[in-house]
């Protein structure tokens, strides 16, 4: 179940419009924070890919990266990678240099190619990992975690932000002897206001403490293996947080 932090910060008199960064109401008002979030276990796995070879020969160094690519393509098919995610680029060419003795020296041509791919379980990127030619020419740059939800899991977590500053507000205006009588403004982006108040310090103002922050996930770790050995790949869960900024205009 995701967490939901509760914080609020109220404003209970007018404020002068021409001292603002963004205008606020010449009212009574309240300024609160709605916040939600959650951890989730991650669907979708990513891995980009080098593939790098120089050499005098360009192409000896070409032949070599096409060999590599296809053995990466059929290591990605028989992993069951996801076929429409996979991108791989074009083919680049360029000189490659090194300096000695304060002189550039060419060393011979440079011919690369990326891959990207993206897998549905973790022990299908460790399988493909593991077909990997163990050497310096085939390089694993970045793996990376995600959910195929995201965008439904942001919303869940809006909703959740919007009914959080609601409540709030309503708690904090009883607190006062104060109504709510309508909203004046929303907004997801933080306010930065000249009087002081700014995203980076919601937390603190009036000493309330900010609410505690959330244990870092695992880390992700790899190494690249040949042979039978399987990578040491570890996902942790994904944090999503969402914000709620939202101004309500009070009367007595």
């Amino acid at each position: 179940m995701p967490r939901i932090w509760i914080f609020a910060f109220a404003l209970l008199l007018p404020v002068a419009a021409a001292a603002q960064v963004h205008a606020l109401p010449d009212q009574p008002h309240l300024l609160v924070k709605g916040h939600a979030e959650g951890r989730y276990v991650p669907d979708r796995f990513d891995i980009d890919m080098l593939v790098s070879v120089t050499d005098k020969r360009p192409e000896l160094a070409r032949e070599k990266v096409e060999t590599h690519m296809a053995q990466i393509f059929a290591g990605l098919a028989k992993s069951r990678a996801i076929a429409q995610d996979t991108q791989a680029s074009s083919l680049r060419i360029a000189p490659e240099t090194s300096y000695r003795n304060g002189e550039s020296v060419f060393v011979g041509t440079q011919v690369s190619r990326t891959v990207s791919a993206t897998f549905d379980s973790l022990d299908k990127l460790r399988d493909f990992i593991a077909m990997l030619p163990a050497n310096s020419e085939v390089q694993v740059q970045r793996t990376r975690t995600w959910r195929s939800d995201i965008d439904a899991i942001r919303l869940a977590l809006r909703k959740q932000a919007i009914v959080n500053s609601q409540q709030a507000a309503q708690k904090i205006a009883a607190a006062y002897g104060m109504r709510i009588k309508g909203v004046y403004s929303v907004s997801e982006v933080a306010p930065d206001f000249a009087y002081g108040i700014q995203a980076g310090s919601w937390g603190s103002f009036g000493g309330v403490p900010a609410p505690p922050p959330a244990p870092p996930a695992p880390p992700e770790r790899e190494a690249v293996a040949s042979g039978n050995l399987r990578a040491d790949l570890r996902a942790g869960n994904i944090e999503v947080q969402q914000n709620i900024y939202a101004v309500y205009l009070t009367t007595p």
